[in-house]
Formats: C-alpha cells, structure tokens, sequence
C-alpha cells in the first residue's frame, strides 16, 4: 500500500482518459485535519501498481549528498492494477490480472546520465528475455503513449501464439494481431517524479536527480510466454528453458502424469 498523493506524484492516476478506474483504493475512515492541534489528518491509500512508486516515494522530501548517485535499486513486489474498460476486456488469462508479483528495477541519477541507467536496464531485460529463449521486439513507444511522467519509453513484446488472428491466407501485415504483447518496458521520467516528491541535489536547492524505471520481469506475462511458446502439441507437454533447469530438480519437461 502507498499513499495515493505519492502514486501521483509518480505519474499515476487513479482514472484513465475515459474516465475507467485503474486502481484499487483502501476503504478508510476519513479523519480531517485540525488546524488548532496540526493534527494532518489521515491520508488516502491506495494498492501500488508497480514497485516504482514506493521506491520513488523512499526519497521523498530527501536530499542526495554528492557521489551518492547514480543509485539503483531493484525489488519484487506484489502489484495491483483494476484494469477496467477496453484493457481489460481485450486480454484473458495470465497476459492481464489484477493481483501479479513483478520485479522492477528503479535508478536515481544527475541530469545528463539518465540514458546510462536506461540503457543499463534495458541490457538486463534483453539478457532475461533472451536466456529464457523467448521471441521479441523492441518498440520504441511515441509520444502519444507515454505515460504523464515518461519523457522516453521503451517496450520488449514477446510473442504469443495464442494472441495471434489467423485469417486464412492474409498476410502477416494486414492481420489486427500479430502475436506479440508487451513483457517489458523501461522509462526516463527527467524530474517529473522528483520535483513533485521534493527529492533534490544537495549542491543546489533548485536542481533535481533525474528517475528511470525498468521492469525486470513481471511472472505472470513470462510464465504465460513460456507457457505457450514451449508447449508440443504433438507430445502434450511444456519444455523448459534450458536457464531454469537447475531451479527445476532434474524436471526439463512438464508432461501429464500417465494414469495407473
């Protein structure tokens, strides 16, 4: 849970543009503010969506002595999205679930090296999704699709069969879905973040650290990947990816159990 002030700060809304819940508020007894007591009163909570906004809000109202940047910091979570409207209806299954475990990757840095951070995380996602034998592409995201903080967005989509339209002989081109769907994505947000949130630079009172997020690896969307992309119809069964082995105990191929 993290307060909903600090999510915005962050860039999320609770509303999208057509006015769809995205995320999940705690019900809570409102307590006001008392100006005679400076009692402030209870603030609103809400679910993270994504490990990025508590670990934005770690340095909020902080300052960064020199040499302390750039900092990086990666964490699992639990994430909680509401997924209304049109999002939520296009996708069934594990490619799009309100309660997922991710795993983020989170840098602070001085204005200037914001594109090191960047590229440092997409080079982890690339390796993760490449060591899992998983087929993608890289999409550099318009304007039009970034989000209210990101000045510069990234996404890796993996390719599902099970996304894909086949319709008859049309060429891959004209189909509405080719398969692929977002795994991954990584952002420059400059100072959106930590102008909102007071995070400053020690030196000077008005220079702020610059914020990148990446994901690492969100399960549920790689589980269902591996799913599909390692299923033999012919032998009803899921090979494994030769990287998860040794955390498998000998199993390299999920199969049904032979009835006795």
């Amino acid at each position: 849970m993290v307060y909903t002030h600090i999510a915005s700060a962050c860039g999320f809304q609770p509303r999208d543009q057509g006015e769809e819940q995205q995320s999940y508020t705690i019900a809570q007894k409102e307590q006001k503010g008392d100006v005679e007591t400076g009692h402030e009163g209870k603030p609103e909570m809400t679910l993270a969506g994504t490990a990025e906004i508590p670990f934005a809000g770690m340095k909020a109202n902080a300052k960064f002595e020199g040499g302390e940047l750039p900092l990086h910091v990666v964490g699992a979570s639990r994430c909680y999205r509401a997924e209304a409207g049109a999002r939520g209806t296009e996708s069934k299954g594990l490619y799009r679930v309100h309660e997922f475990t991710k795993v983020e990757m989170f840098s602070w840095t001085v204005k200037g090296k914001e594109v090191d951070a960047f590229e440092s995380m997409l080079a982890v996602q690339k390796e993760i999704l490449r060591d899992l034998g998983l087929h993608c592409r890289i999409q550099e995201m318009p304007s039009s699709d970034l989000g209210a903080s990101a000045s510069r967005k990234i996404d890796i989509e993996a390719f599902f069969p099970s996304r894909r339209d086949t319709f008859g002989s049309m060429p891959l081109r004209q189909m509405k879905n080719d398969g692929y769907g977002e795994v991954t994505s990584a952002s420059i947000c400059t100072d959106y973040q930590t102008r909102r949130l007071n995070t400053r630079l020690s030196q000077r009172k008005s220079d702020f650290p610059y914020t990148v997020n990446g994901t690492a690896l969100a399960v549920p969307r790689v589980l269902a990947a591996l799913l599909e992309n390692g299923w033999s119809k012919k032998q009803k069964s899921v090979k494994i990816p030769e990287a998860l082995h040794k955390w498998m105990h000998g199993i390299t191929i999920i199969e049904k159990k032979p009835k006795h």
